[in-house]
């Protein structure tokens, strides 16, 4: 009897804790959602710097072990300049190999005017390699009283030596970097023409006006240029019409050929019809 008693007074016990544990619920439920958000908080301010932390000290780490920047390998380079690429990255001897951000450094390279694309990765343990593909002037741009180089899609290329690109095609027009390309590109079917054209100007859209011989100029129509071209290049096979002192060859004009004489032709054609 006593035992059943006492398994009875246990029960009872044990009641009254459950019924006391249902009361506390909702205050160790606030408690609770204190604690994680005391901890999240503390977690957004000191977890980053705590990481930043552990980084450098992994870095310092592995430089001791001998993976820090003892050599930096460059390829690709021909006309970009090695000492621009190593003060722009802040590259220096015994830096730590693996504090070097690499996305960092390639968005960097890239920005350089030279440089048009660039792939950056380290060679364990302690090299920094780099391979860059430069952009391949085709054309000079001549605005506002600069020179700037140009490749087939438009991008520009500073340069302080632009007379040694003198057999490069000049263009002027103020939009002439986003359409030179298209104008390249029509040349390149008309190869005879293509090595006789020193000038273009770029007016509006596709028109374009060339300078042939660095002489003659040619006024090209903003549609059927191609044909245009083609129809140019017969005229170039005729010795008798290219002896002519031609100015301007207007071709704007459907089914028109419009020639303009240098001034020196024109007066010689009036002293001639006078002696006639």
């Amino acid at each position: 009897m006593q035992a059943v008693k006492s398994v009875r007074r246990t029960s009872s016990k044990r009641h009254k804790a459950q019924r006391a544990s249902k009361k506390n619920r909702p205050l160790l439920l606030l408690s609770g959602l204190v604690g994680i958000s005391a901890l999240s908080l503390g977690s957004f301010f000191y977890v980053p710097v705590l990481v930043g932390e552990i980084s450098k000290s992994i870095q310092g780490l592995m430089a001791r072990c001998g993976f820090k920047l003892e050599d930096v390998i460059v390829e690709g380079r021909m006309r970009t300049d090695k000492a621009q690429i190593l003060n722009l990255l802040e590259l220096e001897h015994g830096k730590p190999l693996f504090s070097l951000n690499l996305p960092e450094a390639k968005t960097k390279l890239e920005s350089i005017s030279w440089v048009k694309a660039a792939r950056v990765e380290r060679q364990l343990p302690n090299v920094l390699f780099i391979r860059i593909s430069e952009k391949e002037p085709v054309a000079l741009w001549q605005n506002q009283g600069k020179t700037y180089l140009m490749d087939w899609d438009g991008e520009l290329m500073e340069t302080k030596e632009p007379h040694k690109y003198k057999n490069l095609l000049v263009v002027t027009g103020e939009q002439a970097p986003r359409h030179v390309g298209e104008l390249l590109a029509l040349l390149e079917k008309f190869s005879e023409l293509k090595q006789r054209v020193t000038g273009a100007t770029h007016l509006r859209s596709l028109r374009w006006d060339i300078r042939l011989d660095d002489k003659v100029d040619v006024k090209l129509p903003e549609k059927e240029s191609e044909q245009a071209l083609a129809y140019l290049l017969d005229l170039t096979k005729h010795p008798y019409l290219m002896k002519q002192e031609i100015m301007t060859i207007d071709m704007r004009l459907p089914g028109k050929l419009i020639f303009r004489l240098t001034p020196e032709a024109v007066e010689k054609q009036k002293n001639y019809g006078k002696a006639a």
